[in-house]
């Protein structure tokens, strides 16, 4: 929904993986022994992730029944790596600089398109399975409670069709291009509600296609956006309620109250610019009820 961009310092996974043994834990030795190994992997869930294939993991390379990873590393090595090294101890800062980076106001939460802050950090892959990204800056995903409690919790894609927009790594198509609508709905309430919808362009893929409309509906995404834009919508109304009032007409309400929002709104998938939208396609019929 939301892109993300690592942070400078976070792009040498070689550091990343020294700092956290900085520690000198008894695992330390099991991780920088498969150092090289844990850099390759990180290679491969790059390139996966960019061609839209990771639900292959799962079967490419699969955990060993005993939780081996590679030699004598082992899952539970790299989820304790994670668990005290990296967010307990904070090796290297790691934990705050990812955090940190989806603090700022045009970003929030890239699962739920910014509805709320960033307060967890979730493995795209979940590290109880996928040890081997336990601390791969790729796999730290910036979220709220939300999405990483409630909806995502430990999934991971083994069906080409179910998968999740990644953050990182994904087509800029899915953050640049306009897919998420909305329509306004005059329910008898006093201010209406507004139905979220998807319309992906036409010269997509099916495999776009099918991602946004799971990745929609795992984080149940259209019902958060419609109860996120009730308080935005109330303002609206009140705003053209005020200016009717005071003899505004209603293009020139259109155009300083409704179309610059949308028009400043960055973010080609923001509930925001989708609501604003919608208010606007039914302007007329919403100005001439108030």
């Amino acid at each position: 929904m939301i892109r993300l961009n690592l942070p400078s310092e976070l792009l040498n996974y070689s550091n990343i993986i020294e700092e956290c043994c900085s520690r000198n834990t008894q695992y330390t030795s099991d991780v920088l022994s498969n150092k090289q190994y844990l850099l390759d992997i990180g290679n491969d869930y790059e390139e996966y992730a960019r061609l839209n294939n990771l639900y292959r993991f799962d079967t490419d390379f699969p955990i060993e029944p005993d939780g081996v990873i590679c030699n004598t590393l082992s899952n539970s090595h790299m989820v304790k790596l994670y668990d005290y090294c990296l967010r307990d101890c904070r090796s290297g800062g790691v934990y705050d600089a990812v955090l940190n980076s989806a603090k700022n106001p045009k970003i929030r939460c890239p699962f739920c398109g910014g509805i709320n802050t960033p307060s967890q950090i979730d493995h795209f892959l979940p590290k109880s399975r996928y040890g081997h990204f336990s601390v791969f800056p790729y796999n730290l995903i910036p979220v709220c409670k939300d999405c990483n409690t409630e909806f995502k919790k430990e999934f991971f894609p083994t069906e080409k069709n179910k998968q999740l927009i990644h953050p990182y790594l994904d087509e800029d198509c899915f953050f640049n291009e306009q897919w998420l609508y909305a329509e306004y709905i005059d329910d008898g309430t006093d201010f209406g509600t507004v139905c979220y919808y998807l319309v992906p362009p036409n010269d997509w893929s099916d495999d776009k296609k099918d991602k946004i409309k799971f990745h929609f509906e795992k984080f149940h995404l259209a019902d958060r956006f419609s109860v996120s834009s009730s308080g935005s919508l109330s303002d609206i109304w009140v705003q053209m309620k005020s200016h009717k009032m005071n003899g505004t007409l209603m293009d020139d309400f259109e155009k300083c109250n409704i179309d610059s929002v949308i028009e400043n709104e960055s973010r080609a998938n923001h509930w925001k610019k989708a609501l604003f939208q919608a208010v606007k396609a039914k302007l007329s019929v919403i100005w001439r009820k108030i």
